[in-house]
């Protein structure tokens, strides 16, 4: 299954092809890079034409306002392209490495391997020292030399694989890392809550290494008994081992006396029988004799069991110390590996909080409310809504983040969000602009209209005014006519330029009458134009106050911003130690010191402890007040907190005082009159 496994990692490693991957990345890098200043210089050029479309007069807006809609479509459809590029290459990222197992353990897996063939055949040589050898358990400390060299390699070895290693994630965080600063740079957002996350995992990673730690600990420890266990059972066995030899020695020694005695018995019952002795001597000595004889084979039946015995517990203490030698080696490995994953592990703290960072700059208005909250005026900085990553990360890091694929699809989605909304906004402008279209077309057909209009009533009074005698005219009628001549002197709207006069032209009384229509139509003509500037006064009125709280929003941004930027600055002066590839700071900032003068000052205003104070202060005196007088503050501040209100109250304020002394009035001029004389009873 392993083999399996592994071959099947390689297949899948040979399949994706890193160096052409990583061409095809640096392609898309470039790309990506290119696309953000074609962005950034499209997004000026559209700023601008939008300055220019404000500064220009009504009548040229209509016309100047295809070609802006038309800039407005091409940096949306832009937008469009470039979220397009930037998806279908991390789902080409993506799709490539979903399924690729992770090399690590392959690599780790091979060196063991290694490791084990070189260590086997070490001790396979060991093992035929030991058997050549009596003495082959006291030599095991004579071979630790050769275990060190070995050991020393294999450390050597792992060390540069851990380097090549190192190396490969370090390009490769590095070029993502790349791609994500160059992708978004400028988007710097709140990210306090992820800060809390990532703690929280921190805190649980070192509780890790901590159980790794002690685990390590607890090992060597009985790594340690287990060796001084063995030891205790060698020594153990070779005491016994002793005695068995000491037993087996004395064995034999009984075993040469007894056929010593034999003889000397068999020497004695010859001469018995030659000397003709009893029978009763010889059957004593015979018993004695199978009595010696089999005790002699009892006594070599026990010697070759204690032989054996010795053969087999020698077989054994070679076997167990085989499996020590072995259990000693894989500890050692054991405590190596764990030894090599807390290196690892050292910079994990450092690793995180770059992460973080990275993760701020890409996506720090996942979070951020919509709406914008207005800056407080004491200059407290949580008031200000920012919670910048700390940069004593290994202290701080203690909650668990999002993953980069969330925050990616969180990117993603808000992306299209933005783009619907661009999309009906773009249907509803062009929509209003058909709507002005029309409305143009048809005021340019009635004032056709109204022009044609205007030279028939013109060219009808000059006939008039032709076929009448200049003898009817008299003195009375001459304020009159110089009266009428005024008022038509101002209806030159469509008047023909072929048609001169190098005189006024008079009137008689009889045409009262026909000048009266067109004064009339003249002064609805002036109603009119003057309730469409009133509405248009209006409408420019609410444009102006959307734009003032548009500057002023902008200018709460701007606040943050700088905020954000002196907190990135001490950043920067805190790690300039070190090379760092986030610079999040725009290289024109320190072109402009006039803008983070203003901020600055701004900014320092809304740091002052005083201003804090006072608002602590405020705040005590509002809390100490009792209920009607916090309802009256209420009242008051809702009464004069704008134009309308302040204006309402003044209208209630006279209406009731006219009420009163009218009501006054009446009371006191009705008690008068009601008064009657009561009639004298007694008479005059």
């Amino acid at each position: 299954m392993a083999e399996q496994n592994f071959s099947g990692a390689l297949a899948t490693w040979k399949d994706i092809n890193l160096s052409e991957l990583q061409k095809t990345l640096d392609a898309q890098g470039i790309e990506i890079v290119e696309n953000q200043k074609e962005s950034v210089v499209g997004r000026k050029a559209l700023a601008d034409r939008t300055k220019d479309f404000k500064k220009i007069s009504d009548d040229e807006k209509l016309n100047a306002f295809k070609g802006l809609l038309r800039a407005y479509q091409t940096e949306i459809d832009n937008l469009t392209k470039r979220s397009k590029s930037a998806e279908n290459a991390f789902l080409s990222v993506y799709k490539v490495f979903a399924e690729a197992p992770d090399p690590y353990p392959l690599l780790e897996a091979a060196v063991d391997q290694t490791v084990k063939v070189a260590e086997a055949r070490e001790l396979e040589s060991e093992l035929l020292r030991l058997r050549e050898e009596n003495a082959g358990l006291r030599k095991r400390l004579n071979e630790t030399s050769s275990l060190e060299s070995a050991k020393k390699k294999a450390e050597t070895r792992v060390e540069q694989l851990e380097q090549k290693m190192d190396e490969l994630i370090q390009e490769k965080v590095v070029q993502k890392e790349n791609e994500i600063n160059a992708t978004y740079d400028e988007k710097m957002r709140n990210y306090g809550a992820r800060e809390q996350d990532l703690q929280s995992q921190l805190a649980l990673t070192k509780n890790q290494l901590r159980d790794l730690r002690t685990s390590n600990e607890s090992n060597q420890a009985k790594l340690l008994d287990h060796t001084q266990r063995q030891d205790q059972e060698v020594v153990a066995k070779l005491s016994e081992l002793d005695l068995m030899v000491a037993d087996l020695e004395r064995a034999n020694s009984r075993v040469v006396t007894v056929e010593r005695r034999n003889e000397l018995l068999r020497a004695e019952i010859e001469a018995i029988k030659s000397g003709h002795e009893g029978s009763d001597r010889v059957r004593d000595l015979e018993s004695k004799i199978t009595e010696l004889e089999t005790e002699t084979d009892r006594l070599s039946q026990a010697l070759d069991a204690q032989k054996s015995m010795a053969s087999e517990t020698q077989a054994k203490m070679a076997k167990q110390l085989e499996e020590s030698v072995r259990e000693v080696q894989k500890r050692v490995m054991e405590v190596d590996q764990l030894r090599h994953k807390l290196k690892l592990y050292s910079d994990y703290d450092e690793i995180k909080r770059e992460l973080e960072i990275m993760k701020y700059v890409e996506f720090a208005g996942l979070d951020e409310d919509e709406d914008g909250q207005v800056l407080l005026v004491n200059g407290n900085h949580d008031a200000l809504g920012l919670h910048l990553p700390s940069p004593n990360a290994d202290k701080a890091n203690a909650q668990r983040g999002k993953s980069l694929e969330v925050l990616l699809a969180t990117k993603n989605k808000r992306i299209l969000e933005e783009l619907t909304k661009f999309r009906i906004l773009h249907g509803e402008l062009e929509a209003s602009l058909q709507a002005t279209q029309a409305q143009l077309a048809e005021a340019e057909s009635e004032l056709e209209k109204q022009r044609d209009l205007n030279e028939r009533l013109e060219n009808d009074l000059l006939q008039m005014d032709r076929h009448k005698p200049n003898g009817r005219l008299s003195g009375r009628d001459t304020p009159v006519d110089s009266s009428s001549a005024d008022v038509l002197a101002g209806l030159d709207i469509g008047k023909r330029e072929s048609l001169p006069r190098a005189s006024p032209i008079p009137f008689a009384s009889s045409a009262d009458t026909s000048i009266l229509p067109i004064v009339t139509s003249q002064r609805d003509r002036f109603r009119q134009r003057n309730g469409e500037l009133e509405e248009e006064l209006r409408k420019q009125f609410n444009v102006i106050s959307e734009l003032r709280s548009e500057v002023k929003s902008l200018q709460a941004d701007n606040l943050k911003l700088y905020e954000k930027v002196r907190y990135m600055q001490s950043y920067r002066e805190d790690s300039s130690s070190r090379p760092s590839t986030l610079d999040p700071i725009p290289s024109n900032a320190a072109s402009r010191p006039d803008d983070m003068s203003k901020y600055r000052a701004r900014y320092e205003e809304a740091m002052n402890p005083f201003q804090a104070f006072r608002g602590r202060e405020a705040t005590r005196a509002y809390e100490s007040l009792n209920a009607l007088e916090r309802g009256v503050l209420v009242l008051t501040r809702a009464v004069l907190g704008s134009r309308r209100t302040r204006t309402a109250f003044i209208c209630y304020a006279i209406f009731l005082h006219l009420l009163v002394m009218f009501t006054t009035y009446e009371c006191t001029t009705s008690s008068g009159s009601s008064l009657q004389k009561q009639p004298n009873p007694y008479g005059s």
